[in-house]
């Protein structure tokens, strides 16, 4: 996992920088007459291999972390000012996880991984929308240190500038602009 640094701004708008992880998944026995289980999304796996979905990674007395397999996390130029907020958030830098709910009935696990992202702008529009389960982990200190190089690299976007308006002075008058008094005037003159 590294960013090349010889790549110029130009160059760098049509990279997409993709890293594989693994969302780990924490089911915590809980007394309720309702459910006996509690899951929450609570980190992810830089180091996981391919085909780990739905393993143990750690268990202990009342929990267990299970390791979820997720598309890559995709890191997008146009979206560097989201990952710069993202890095300073709380005090340190965060990954969202969205999680939506498992469908198949056989399925061991009943979440699944729709997205990891580190712009909490994109986590934003998933928590809008209600039907997804969104939440914000910690970043692993190897991936915060890969983003903020890859960040580093992005170009900063241009700082708006409002620009004045000219006025405009126009001696000739169109539709609308007449008073009464002239409109009648140019009436009779024409009749």
């Amino acid at each position: 996992m590294g960013l090349t640094v010889d790549i110029g701004p130009n160059e760098l708008a049509n990279v997409v920088e993709t890293i594989p992880l693994c969302v780990i998944l924490l089911r915590k026995d809980i007394q309720s007459q309702w459910t006996d289980y509690v899951w929450e999304p609570i980190g992810v796996a830089l180091d996981a291999p391919r085909g780990v979905h739905g393993k143990i990674r750690h268990e202990g007395d009342g929990w267990v972390h299970y390791l979820l397999e997720c598309d890559p996390l995709e890191l997008h130029r146009k979206d560097a000012p989201a990952y710069r907020e993202g890095l300073a958030q709380e005090g340190k830098a965060l990954l969202w996880v969205v999680l939506g709910e498992e469908g198949e009935p056989d399925s061991s696990l009943p979440y699944y991984v729709q997205l990891v992202t580190a712009s909490p702008y994109e986590a934003q529009d998933y928590l809008d929308s209600g039907e997804l389960i969104v939440e914000a982990v910690d970043m692993p200190e190897l991936l915060r240190k890969h983003i903020e190089d890859y960040v580093a690299h992005c170009p900063q976007e241009e700082q708006f500038i409002k620009r004045k308006q000219k006025k405009k002075y126009h001696d000739d008058h169109s539709f609308g602009q007449q008073s009464l008094h002239e409109i009648r005037d140019l009436e009779k003159k024409r009749h």
